[in-house]
């Protein structure tokens, strides 16, 4: 299993550095969408949408709702509907982080549970395609930065939690992580953010703001992990799918990047902490 999942990161790792980091944006926009619908079409899966009709009209929805802004944002700019797009996002994982906490098994047998979870799809998915492409076009690097950041949240929980874990985090949603583990993640990313803004070459006080926005962004990509394993418990589900040897499916490993994309971007467009680029 072990060596499947290396198998896997590396198929991945290598391509995706090499489109984000040299493709035009357009390109990456492309591969974008595409894996967007793929994890729209896990998320209809696991949210019980069984219909041929229902299944053909939320992929149809959540890429129109996605491309047509995209194509406006790539060829005639951002504009101040985009932004209003990334408002709602952050409200949205405000949202979640507070419910996350009320979460108890059960909530999609009721069809407005099953609502709110087909509802949360395009709240989820549609905004983190956008910010991801919009970060692209400011500057390719600031994609790799937040991947790393996430994945790095990641890497210092699970050995944390490995080592220390012993106090449950949400037991009712994720038994597997641990409290341990977060302050692990916690520490890891206030390293990859010092690293970060001495790369991005900030100043003594933007580096600070930078430092305390990925702190805040790994947070909410915690929420974006947890709401996903709630979207899997209700529908009784080990993983999203399989499309991925070792990893399961698309949404259980872009799950965390669907949270931090929006809140991220919009921490840069907010505090303007790189100006050369977000103007």
């Amino acid at each position: 299993m072990l060596r499947q999942r290396l198998l896997t990161a590396l198929a991945i790792i290598v391509p995706a550095f090499l489109l984000i980091a040299f493709a035009p944006t357009w390109a990456f926009g492309l591969v974008v969408v595409i894996v967007v619908a793929a994890g729209a079409w896990e998320w209809m899966q696991l949210s019980g949408l069984v219909t041929p009709v229902a299944r053909v009209g939320y992929l149809l929805a959540t890429l129109v709702l996605l491309v047509a802004p995209l194509v406006a944002g790539i060829f005639s700019g951002w504009s101040s509907w985009h932004i209003a797009v990334l408002i709602l996002a952050v409200i949205w994982w405000f949202f979640v982080f507070i419910a996350l906490a009320w979460y108890r098994v059960g909530i999609g047998a009721n069809p407005s549970g099953r609502l709110l979870l087909r509802a949360a799809g395009l709240l989820t998915l549609v905004p983190a395609g956008l910010a991801l492409v919009w970060m692209h076009t400011i500057d390719p690097m600031l994609v790799l930065y937040l991947i790393i950041l996430v994945a790095a949240a990641d890497t210092g929980a699970y050995f944390a939690g490995k080592r220390f874990g012993r106090s449950k985090l949400a037991p009712e949603i994720s038994p597997g992580k641990t409290r341990e583990g977060l302050l692990g993640a916690l520490f890891t990313v206030i390293l990859v953010g010092l690293l970060g803004a001495w790369l991005f070459g900030l100043a003594q006080m933007d580096a600070l703001v930078f430092g305390l926005l990925s702190i805040v962004v790994a947070l909410v990509s915690v929420a974006g992990d947890l709401q996903e394993s709630v979207l899997k418990r209700e529908a009784g589900a080990k993983d999203s799918g399989t499309l991925l040897p070792g990893h399961g499916g698309v949404l259980d490993r872009i799950d965390s990047l669907t949270a931090a994309a929006p809140v991220f971007l919009f921490g840069l467009l907010w505090t303007a902490l790189l100006p050369g680029s977000l103007h």
